[in-house]
């Protein structure tokens, strides 16, 4: 692995990143770690040290050209997901999510849930351990603009060598009603526009867990409760991210930039109309919203068939 020498770009990134001791606070709103986060490359630290930066684009770090991983902290919430498509895996691309707790030294992930390759390993080492969920404690760095989390991937062996994942913050582009973190809860099916039959899901069979903010979505849905069968690639459930607009006046559309399932990935490019998903949005109170999917933004014709209630997790 070539690693990048222009300490010029390095000094600058690590002042911003790493130069600092993570800041004492015990309440993740009181810290900017709140928000959407991709990763950008890998820091190397010797001795504690950072002393290299592997830039994806830039160098090669080991991973699949394009490759993106995205995550959001939001309300004690962390979502995961990225879009990488193991050779060997029969499910596609992984995500996550749990809850995290971050104090003076350590932020720690709480998965409960996962997509991909990620929900079946989560499934069968919780129920292994009889638990609900695997912790993950990691060290970080971390301001207002970047976040480097300590104690990922580790390709060398030797004990005075540590890397990071290295994240930028995605700048906010809008906030709605819509932001927070939902669950899907309910399904409503529709014969000619009218609603006939309701359907509650399952808490402890499928999690369709979604977080809006700033503009983007991410969501992750498990089915290892639902679809039982390892072999089904239904079993590793399904992912997707991108960029969400919602006008207030019950008008959402969705730019997905990637989603995976039943054992593949596809990417699109930002903001894309032709594989935008577009839906009407009615709120029942500031916690749970139905959203039906319509034709096009402008259409008042609804598709036949499926609508989604969410509501707000607390």
């Amino acid at each position: 692995m070539h690693y990048i020498r222009n300490f010029t770009i390095v000094l600058i990134l690590l002042l911003v990143s790493c130069g600092e001791a993570p800041k004492e606070n015990t309440s993740e709103t009181k810290l900017p770690i709140e928000g959407f986060w991709e990763r950008k490359g890998t820091i190397q630290f010797v001795n504690g040290t950072p002393v290299d930066t592997l830039f994806y684009g830039i160098d090669d770090t080991g991973e699949e050209e394009g490759f993106r991983n995205i995550k959001v902290y939001s309300e004690g919430n962390i979502l995961w997901v990225n879009n990488a498509v193991g050779k060997t895996d029969p499910y596609g691309s992984p995500g996550g999510y749990g809850k995290f707790k971050i104090s003076k030294d350590t932020l720690t992930e709480f998965m409960s849930h996962g997509s991909g390759g990620f929900g079946p390993w989560l499934k069968y080492n919780k129920d292994s351990l009889n638990i609900s969920s695997i912790k993950f404690p990691f060290g970080y760095y971390l301001n207002d603009q970047t976040y480097t989390q300590l104690g990922g991937r580790v390709p060398n062996s030797e004990e005075n060598i540590v890397f990071g994942e290295y994240y930028e913050k995605l700048p906010s582009l809008k906030k709605s009603k819509m932001d927070g973190v939902w669950k899907r809860a309910y399904e409503i099916s529709y014969v000619n526009g009218v609603a006939i039959d309701t359907t509650t899901v399952p808490a402890d069979a499928v999690l369709d867990l979604k977080i809006i903010r700033d503009g983007y979505f991410m969501v992750v849905v498990d089915q290892t409760n639902f679809i039982k069968n390892v072999d089904d690639p239904e079993h590793g459930g399904f992912l997707g991210y991108g960029q969400i607009d919602y006008d207030g006046k019950g008008n959402m559309v969705e730019y997905n930039e990637f989603y995976s399932g039943l054992g593949s990935v596809t990417n699109f490019p930002p903001r894309n109309a032709e594989t935008a998903h577009y839906a009407s949005v009615s709120f029942y109170d500031d916690d749970m919203y139905l959203q039906i999917t319509k034709d096009t933004l402008d259409r008042e014709n609804l598709q036949a068939g499926r609508g989604v209630v969410y509501r707000r997790v607390q």
